[in-house]
């Protein structure tokens, strides 16, 4: 199994964390990571066979992947390779005008989105090897798309990044203020520009910040964890676990899934 991460080009880094490439193309058949729904979008670009899943079946050749309430089973193969662009929250807006309210759970690919353009991009990349210029062929297609901001969409872009990083500690009184909108106003733009109220992004930032921390620390005990990113209680984290995950935190806190699962360190923008 080989992993390699590239940085966007720097105009990108504020809506790309990153281009990723996965190869566990082998003759034995490896398990694949349970993805739970979240706030951001992962789009792959599938140089071999597509996913398929318990819950969608089989993927297109390319796919998003994007969610807030149901988790994604990816069954086990021997033939997976792929490029993959993970965009941050709220940004995919930024290269579409689709609304992303129409994306929940579509798995639509780059030929949906884009159209021709979509299609040709993949055209091109998919055959090749070097990751470098499949990089730059990602950022340049993506600098062509990217819609150019306004002082509003740089003032809700600054928004949801503190939203997602200081999930725990945030104000929506205060950020209403600073956005100079009543709080009921903030909750409706908030749910337009991300596609989720401020509550349930709230829950799935928290819920990523802890599986993200557990799994890269390959930590079966779960609860000083959950404590330290805002959970009430054990019985709290185990009831937004079940919901997400439909599972028990023990039952998935296991190595199967700590040596399987597409979490990685961050990267710096």
């Amino acid at each position: 199994m080989e992993t390699t991460f590239i940085r966007p080009d720097k105009l990108l880094s504020a809506y790309i964390d990153r281009y990723w490439f996965f190869n566990s193309t082998q003759s034995k058949v490896c398990t694949m990571p349970k993805i739970p729904p979240g706030v951001g979008m992962d789009l792959f670009l599938h140089h071999c066979d597509p996913f398929v899943t318990l819950e969608f079946g089989k993927m297109q050749q390319s796919h998003i992947i994007f969610s807030g309430q149901n988790s994604c089973q990816i069954l086990p193969s021997g033939n997976i390779n792929f490029i993959a662009v993970r965009f941050r929250a709220g940004a995919f807006k930024k290269f579409t005008d689709i609304p992303l309210h129409e994306l929940l759970d579509s798995n639509a690919s780059v030929e949906d989105i884009w159209g021709i353009s979509g299609r040709q991009l993949f055209s091109r990349i998919i055959g090749l090897e070097n990751k470098n210029a499949i990089a730059d062929k990602l950022d340049n297609y993506f600098l062509k798309k990217l819609i150019p901001n306004d002082a509003n969409t740089i003032a809700w872009d600054f928004v949801i990044d503190k939203f997602y990083r200081e999930f725990d500690t945030l104000d929506i009184s205060g950020l209403s203020n600073f956005m100079n909108v009543s709080v009921r106003h903030f909750r409706r733009k908030f749910a337009e520009e991300t596609v989720f109220s401020p509550k349930q992004f709230q829950l799935l930032a928290r819920f990523h910040a802890t599986i993200k921390q557990l799994l890269l620390k390959k930590e079966k005990k779960y609860l000083s964890a959950a404590l330290g990113n805002g959970y009430f209680d054990q019985t709290h984290f185990i009831k937004d676990f079940k919901s997400l995950m439909n599972c028990t935190p023990t039952r998935y806190l296991q190595n199967e899934n700590f040596m399987s699962h597409f979490y990685y360190p961050s990267i710096s923008r």
